[in-house]
């Protein structure tokens, strides 16, 4: 009677089917057994050719037995029973040491394996099962019979029975790779070991201009995975690397260190002098830049930076602050004690009334449209209004004033104040004569700290008029 064919699934609900190490116990007990009953026989044996003749014969003599001895009467009574009882002694050997049962796996037909433990074909089922990958359509359920086997002729290894499992089916290929870009599919190869070195290959030319402190990596999730793909799916490598290169999915992030030298900026100390007027300003100390190496993690995504983040900050020299001494009150909105000439207008810096350049052309031939007042230490003195008006103009462009300030005094009038350091108020601001409005400064088309300063009857650079015809110093 032939045995059934049983899925995989109901292995383990056979009944009286043993585990190896119960096997084991089992097969021990019934060679003890037949080891047993083998001794029975053989004195059984023994005792039909030796001891019943002898109690049949009167008067027995061991000399007269043998010389009764025919040729055939031994080879019957004792040749034959002796042949017999070795060929069943080496038939009970055999049995007891050599022979097992096991089960003979197969799967689409084919032959697959003969296992005894039944742990080993589930794992090579669990392995096949996990190779499968998104899109293949197929399954492996093993099928299996009970058999008798020799010993020694099982299979262990539940690896090597998952890839004859496999390869029953033509139309897949096992161990082959994937390469998944952000857990999507892009391509699969025969051979995990190329699509990896290509990858590594992309990657090279970007490591070569770096040091062993860059990293060089994928910006996109990417994982070769190998197992189970179908046939139809599978292309060469080459194909899948321009595929992805296609759908700018292979971006290479790189992240590097860059150190700079950069200038740190000085600060600016304000001290007060109560014996000063408020109109009193004076630098007693001027400043000077430090330097420093600051070291950036600079990250650039197909050369293009995305990102620098400050990691390291070296002082190279230290900055010096600028001091600066002021009067009492210095900012306000008071009237300042400063002289106003016979047009009404006032003089525009209360502290400094030394002319550096004057009105009209200059040795080089430009022509000069104001007066400039500086001394040598005039940066950030205090800037007056020169008369009351309306703030045109406050702040900075590219016209050479630097930070400026113009103001509309009506009937015509409009003073400028350029290249300040600092503008202390806004446009549309309403101001009073004497009002400070900024500070000397050094902004602009400007070499040296100064205050260059206009009188205007219009917008044409026609109208710009000499200020010593409205100010008196």
């Amino acid at each position: 009677m032939s045995t059934k064919f049983i899925s995989v699934n109901g292995f383990a609900k056979i009944d009286g089917l043993e585990t190896s190490k119960q096997r084991k116990r089992t097969t021990k007990t019934k060679k003890s057994k037949v080891i047993n009953g083998a001794v029975g026989i053989l004195l059984t044996i023994l005792f039909f050719i030796f001891i019943v003749p002898v109690k049949s014969v009167k008067n027995f003599s061991l000399k007269e037995f043998i010389s009764s001895l025919t040729l055939k009467k031994a080879i019957c009574n004792i040749l034959c029973p002796i042949m017999a009882l070795m060929i069943f002694a080496i038939t009970v050997g055999y049995w007891t040491n050599y022979v097992d049962f096991g089960l003979a796996v197969q799967c689409r037909g084919k032959s697959v394996a003969t296992v005894t433990d039944t742990g080993v074909l589930e794992k090579a089922k669990e392995i096949t099962n996990d190779k499968l990958t998104e899109g293949v359509n197929v399954s492996f359920i093993p099928v299996y019979q009970m058999s008798v086997i020799n010993g020694g002729n099982s299979s262990a290894r539940a690896d090597l029975i998952s890839d004859k499992m496999i390869s029953t089916d033509n139309s897949v290929s096992n161990n082959a790779a994937g390469l998944y870009i952000n857990n999507k599919l892009i391509g699969a190869c025969k051979s995990q070991a190329e699509l990896t070195g290509a990858l590594n290959s992309f990657l090279a030319d970007d490591i070569a201009y770096y040091d062993d402190e860059t990293d060089v990596e994928f910006y996109n999730n990417i994982e070769v995975k190998s197992g189970i793909f179908n046939n139809d799916d599978i292309v060469s490598v080459e194909d899948i690397i321009k595929k992805a290169e296609k759908k700018n999915l292979l971006q290479v992030l790189v992240k590097t260190d860059i150190v700079i030298k950069e200038t740190t900026p000085y600060s600016t100390k304000i001290k007060t002098d109560k014996s000063k007027g408020s109109y009193y300003s004076k630098v007693v100390r001027s400043g000077k830049n430090g330097k420093q190496k600051t070291t950036y993690r600079v990250s650039y995504l197909d050369g293009k930076q995305i990102d620098a983040v400050i990691t390291k900050i070296k002082t190279v020299k230290k900055p010096v602050n600028k001091v600066v001494i002021k009067g009492k009150n210095s900012g306000s909105s008071q009237s300042y004690t400063s002289s106003v000439s016979n047009q009404g207008f006032m003089w525009p810096v209360p502290s400094v009334h030394t002319i550096s350049s004057g009105y009209g052309y200059r040795d080089y031939g430009e022509f000069h449209t104001g007066i400039d007042i500086a001394d040598g230490s005039c940066y950030g003195a205090t800037i007056v209004a020169s008369m009351s008006g309306t703030v045109e103009w406050a702040g900075y462009d590219d016209s050479g004033y630097g930070n400026y300030v113009i103001i509309n005094h009506g009937n015509g009038y409009k003073t400028l104040y350029g290249h300040c350091s600092a503008v202390y108020v806004s446009t549309g601001q309403s101001v009073s004569q004497g009002q400070s409005i900024a500070a000397i400064g050094n902004t602009g088309q400007s070499y040296g700290a100064h205050l260059h300063f206009e009188v205007r009857t219009g917008d044409r650079r026609s109208d710009r008029q000499n200020p010593m015809n409205y100010v008196t110093n």
